[in-house]
């Protein structure tokens, strides 16, 4: 048999390296996206942030106007005493 006829054999090798399919490279870009949101939160809430916070001084001095009200007497009449109730009734 001459090599030009010759059948063609073909035979496909499938390689499983077992675990997952994917890769991590997800996995490690959301643990730094994370990280990277809790330390900004510390900078934001410990005040880490904030320009020049400690510089400002304000002082307004405002002096309120004298207000004068008139004595309100407010007079109630005494209340009713109720009698109890007579249960024993024949």
């Amino acid at each position: 048999m001459d090599e030009d006829n010759r059948p063609v054999e073909r035979e496909t090798t499938v390689i499983h390296t077992g675990g997952r399919d994917g890769g991590s490279g997800g996995a490690i870009a959301a643990i730094l996206v994370i990280l990277v949101i809790a330390v900004l939160a510390f900078l934001y809430f410990g005040g880490y942030l904030q320009r020049a916070a400690d510089q400002t001084d304000i002082n307004v001095n405002v002096a309120a106007p004298k207000i004068e009200l008139p004595d309100i007497k407010i007079e109630t009449p005494p209340a009713a005493q109720q009698q109890p109730a007579d249960t024993n009734k024949q």
